[in-house]
């Protein structure tokens, strides 16, 4: 090759790259700036390279188509003056993988084999795994940095209990940096650790819930003892009964009688210990929920049609087991309505009550309540009887002429004066017992409710009963009887709360809600007692009778049925006044309820 021509071929080989349009050819071409050349990527719009046959340096075709190959790149730069669709990238040389014996390169034939990791140490029992840090096989800790400047640095704290690695070194003796101090009012916590925790104290037991727990286990034997006593005597009668089968109707009211105090020890009994026994254990009970007020009210007034269907048609006792049935539903029914009624109305008020209240207060009415008042009224008949010189003959025969003023008169005030004090005195008595527990004046006056209910059924029970072929009549003049039982019980724990559990101890509060409860029952009881009364009351009220085909009523019994319909008015007064004067109060802390997401407690201590 000529000079010359070597000369061109370096020259067009170090051509710089010309600018990709005239505009940025003038724009790029600042002095001092040398422009380097870039490669189109193939396949993205960059020429297609063409295939060239190595030539050997020396041969004139090398020269010359070197000359032709800068000659050609100049045409094609000037037909494709836009660049800017074009990308670029930087050369690639192939991978060694593909084979380089040329460069002296080959892959290795196989790589040297790794080391396992060590196993892990099994972790004690009760270890957290990330309390101890376990160090790693054949490794050591990261070193400190030395300290490499003229000023201190900060000292370190020694290294953690329990890990493996050292704590920092102290450069040149100077002390530890001290923690951040505790916030105001508290003190910041010494290192290197924080303070141990000290052991939480037990709770202490409340001791009033631990005498009340007591007391009502011993409650909750004696009543199991009763029941059992009862159980054993009600089946001596049975069996005595049966061979008088000819007069069911004297000896029926007395088998259900005997019943009813059965299951009022045995049932009532068997609930008050299982809550007694887990009011010693510490065991909170579930707040009281009930149905609706209308499912017993629906079911109460079909129980009723039904028996007064059976005795249009006669059939009131053509099968003693199912009456039975018939009469203890007639006698529960309205007084889950009255009760499921009055926490219906109730319910925006801030209170709650337990199942395991609701129970000693219910079975108290109907088992201490009925022993303590049947008691109390025996030792007043008996002394009335001896102040008014009666002979054993008028109680045999009460029809005598002579017999007749002074055997009424006993009758008018064992009814208006004697029944009224001892019943609305002692069937709130188990609440007051607990009203020093007792939340607010409205569940006071709910557990009284309870009492009295319990009360009314083992009443009314044996009032119904003793109707015999006529117990639906009796049972719908009876209706208002929970009612009466239930207000006056409820009345007289709100006076009991108001002396015991408020602070100022208003006593004519409370003495104004017992005496309510004892004109309440006098006033029904006078109605009911109207045929006793000395002539002309008494005649007349006894000649007067209405009848409406299927059934008839007294006068007295109309004026009970208007006194029911003026109670339940009186009711929902009362408690409208109840739900407005003690939405305020809260469950007081002994009682220890656990409060829902609602705001409502779902469960109380006692």
């Amino acid at each position: 090759m000529s000079s010359e021509q070597e000369k061109a071929t370096q020259a067009s080989e170090e051509m710089p790259a010309q600018p990709k349009n005239p505009s940025q050819r003038a724009e790029q071409s600042t002095p001092g700036e040398e422009q380097q050349p870039e490669t189109p990527v193939a396949g993205q719009g960059a020429p297609l390279a063409r295939e060239v046959t190595p030539q050997a340096p020396g041969s004139p075709s090398a020269s010359g188509e070197a000359s032709a190959k800068a000659a050609s790149a100049g045409e094609y730069e000037a037909d494709h003056d836009d660049w800017s669709q074009f990308t670029y990238q930087e050369h690639a040389s192939p991978s060694p993988a593909s084979g380089l014996a040329g460069f002296g390169w080959s892959p290795p034939a196989a790589l040297p084999p790794l080391p396992s990791p060590p196993a892990m140490t099994p972790l004690a029992p009760g270890q957290w795994p990330g309390s101890l840090p376990t160090p790693y096989g054949g490794m050591s800790a990261y070193p400190f940095p030395s300290q490499s400047f003229p000023y201190p640095g900060y000292g370190g704290e020694p290294r953690w209990p329990g890990y493996w690695y050292p704590g920092p070194p102290l450069y040149q003796g100077y002390p530890a940096w001290p923690y951040w101090p505790g916030s105001p009012g508290s003190s910041g916590y010494s290192v290197p650790w924080y303070p141990g925790y000290a052991a939480v104290p037990p709770r202490p037991r409340d001791h009033s819930q631990v005498v009340l727990g007591i007391f009502g286990m011993i409650c909750s034997l004696l009543c199991l003892l009763f029941g059992l006593g009862v159980l054993f005597l009600s089946s001596i009668a049975i069996w005595l009964f049966s061979f008088h089968a000819s007069r069911p109707s004297v000896y029926y009211p007395a088998e259900v009688q005997f019943l009813t105090y059965t299951f009022a020890g045995l049932i009532g009994g068997s609930f008050c210990l299982y809550h007694s026994i887990r009011a010693l254990l510490g065991k909170p009970s579930r707040v009281l929920k009930l149905p609706a007020f209308w499912i017993f009210l629906v079911c109460y007034l079909v129980t009723l049609g039904l028996g007064l269907v059976l005795q249009a048609a006669h059939q009131a006792v053509s099968f003693l087991p199912a009456t039975t049935i018939l009469i203890i539903l007639t006698a529960i029914l309205p007084a889950l309505t009255l009760l499921t009624l009055g926490m219906r109305l109730l319910r925006r008020a801030r209170w709650s009550t337990s199942w395991r209240r609701f129970t000693l207060a219910l079975t108290s009415g109907a088992t201490m309540g009925i022993l303590l008042a049947s008691l109390l009224e025996l030792v007043a008949t008996m002394l009335l009887e001896a102040g008014s010189g009666l002979t054993l003959s008028c109680f045999d025969n009460p029809s005598i002429l002579a017999c007749q003023g002074k055997f009424n008169l006993i009758a008018i005030i064992l009814a208006v004066v004697t029944a009224p004090l001892i019943e609305e005195s002692v069937k709130p008595l188990g609440v007051a017992l607990l009203s020093g527990r007792v939340a607010s004046g409205i569940e006071a006056f709910i557990l009284g409710m309870s009492a009295g209910l319990g009360f009314d059924l083992i009443e009314t029970i044996g009032y119904i009963s003793m109707g015999y072929s006529d117990w639906a009549h009796v049972a719908l003049v009876r209706s208002g009887a929970g009612l009466l039982h239930g207000l006056g019980g409820g009345m007289v724990a709100l006076g009991w709360y108001h002396l015991i559990r408020t602070r100022k101890r208003r006593f004519r509060l409370g003495f104004a809600c017992w005496m309510y409860a004892v004109l309440q029952h006098a006033l029904w009881n006078a109605c009911g007692s109207l045929e006793l009364w000395p002539a002309p009351v008494g005649p007349m009220v006894e000649g007067w009778q209405l009848n409406l085909g299927f059934t008839s009523f007294s006068f007295d019994e109309l004026l009970i049925i208007f006194l029911t319909i003026i109670g339940v008015v009186l009711f929902l007064l009362i408690v409208r006044w109840l739900r407005d004067h003690y939405q305020e109060e809260t469950t007081p802390e002994p009682a220890g309820p656990t409060v829902s997401s609602s705001g409502r407690p779902v469960a109380i201590g006692v």
